[in-house]
């Protein structure tokens, strides 16, 4: 059985895939038959993986997140020319996937329709084969919080759930490199906020006093800092900038974010370093002040090392969300890394 599932809103896409990787059985069932990869991993190594025959149990799980974005960057135009290419080779592959086998292609992008994956994941919903899944981000987010804190088991009034979602930075919809990023951690922020505010009303309703008082307002001049530390390789700054953001409650996989944010700006101007400040600017969609910055700071890279770095990103990623590593941990390691 396939199984795509795409969209921005990747926290209910998660807690769908834990939901289902909890079916499996229990912990010695679900290690034995559960498999996670990665944007790096290669078409065969998947192919590996949903090939093999499931142990102690009637089904294996083998989720896939953000392959499909990262394999088909080097897709060629010509079709005969790109028969081979790992796109191709796993809709082609899809075809004669075991019915022992739960393949989740979890992709944080929305796939068009005409995706090769998408048109062989509609072939197979024909024979029931396949399930698709699009994971929109609210389009309500005072809606949304009310009905997650009710989930949680909690009561949320309206004027909490304004002064909490107009709290929270959502981003900004002029940088069209990160707002659908921005909006995705949005979605986690709230969450952890609701967490966290359901648990002190203990029963109560969580009023806008709660709010103000157990929120903290985000600093965006603490992240700016933390971010030039970061580019200008100051070790020591960067960790004790990282802390403080941590100690005021922020969430570590938005630190996280911005360190990744960080190195695809970099990228960038490594690669378009023949252009002025201005015209990078306008290319990429960001605030000349930024795009100028971002070209001094990317002189201090090769592209190796930022390439480097942006895997790394990506592997404490996977790491933290997959239990791997503790979450500050996993910062500090990436933190010291990108620095060195």
């Amino acid at each position: 059985m396939l199984y795509l599932f795409h969209g921005p809103n990747t926290l209910n896409r998660d807690e769908d895939i834990a939901r289902m990787k909890a079916g499996l059985g229990d912990e010695t069932v679900i290690s034995l038959n559960f498999t996670a990869l990665d944007a790096i991993a290669t078409f065969k190594e998947i192919q590996a993986a949903c090939d093999a025959m499931p142990f102690l149990a009637d089904r294996r799980m083998i989720v896939v997140r953000g392959w499909l974005g990262k394999a088909g960057q080097g897709r060629k135009k010509n079709a005969k020319e790109s028969e081979n290419d790992p796109i191709s080779q796993l809709a082609k592959y899809l075809e004669e996937l075991s019915d022992t086998t739960e393949l989740i292609l979890a992709e944080d992008g929305v796939l068009p329709d005409a995706h090769p994956i998408s048109k062989a994941t509609a072939a197979l919903k024909k024979n029931n084969r396949a399930e698709v899944k699009l994971f929109e981000l609210p389009a309500d987010p005072v809606k949304w919080a009310i009905e997650r804190a009710k989930a949680k088991g909690g009561i949320l009034g309206r004027e909490a759930a304004v002064a909490l979602t107009t709290k929270l930075n959502r981003g900004n919809k002029n940088d069209r490199d990160h707002f659908d990023e921005d909006s995705r951690m949005y979605l986690l922020k709230l969450d952890t906020e609701l967490e966290k505010l359901v648990s002190f009303a203990n029963g109560r309703e969580v009023t806008a006093r709660d709010v103000e008082a157990l929120v903290a307002g985000e600093d965006s001049a603490d992240i700016f800092k933390f971010v030039d530390a970061i580019s200008q390789k100051e070790t020591g700054a960067a960790m004790s900038e990282m802390r403080m953001i941590l100690a005021r409650g922020e969430f570590p996989l938005i630190v996280l974010t911005h360190i990744a944010r960080q190195t695809r700006l970099l990228i960038q101007a490594k690669e378009n370093a023949k252009l002025t400040p201005d015209a990078f600017a306008q290319a990429i969609g960001v605030h000349p002040f930024v795009a100028k910055k971002a070209m001094q700071q990317a002189g201090r890279f090769s592209m190796p090392q930022l390439e480097r770095a942006h895997i790394a990103c990506m592997e404490a990623d996977v790491a933290i969300k997959t239990g791997q590593m503790e979450d500050v941990a996993a910062l500090e390691i990436l933190v010291a890394e990108f620095c060195s």
